[in-house]
């Protein structure tokens, strides 16, 4: 059975993640970084027939946490997106960024 809409998670748009992502980042230097990221992850799944938008959107997002919580990265990005309603899926992906770094959570995905 389908949840209703209002708790189902979502895959923001690009400019939703953008918008969301200028909510929690006001460095001009950390911005340039998503979009380059962000171009660089579209790039990489056009080249290997992933999800361009999915990829894009985790590129952008996957430092949001970094410029207001910079001790609580890869930490506070869950608390934040899950907030935002954003899906489990993309919250992982963000977080396993960090992976041994600043976060226990490993990567499942080719991403």
């Amino acid at each position: 059975m389908n949840k209703p809409l209002a708790t189902q998670r979502k895959i923001p748009t690009r400019d939703e993640a953008l918008k969301l992502f200028e909510k929690y980042n006001k460095t001009p230097f950390l911005r340039k970084h998503a979009l380059a990221v962000e171009s660089v992850m579209r790039h990489y799944a056009q080249k290997y027939g992933e999800d361009v938008e999915k990829w894009g959107v985790v590129g952008l997002l996957h430092d949001i946490d970094y410029d207001m919580y910079p001790d609580e990265h890869c930490k506070k990005v869950v608390e934040i997106l899950e907030e935002e309603g954003i899906s489990r899926e993309i919250i992982r992906a963000i977080v396993s960024h960090g992976y041994e770094i600043c976060s226990d959570v490993e990567p499942v995905h080719f991403m």
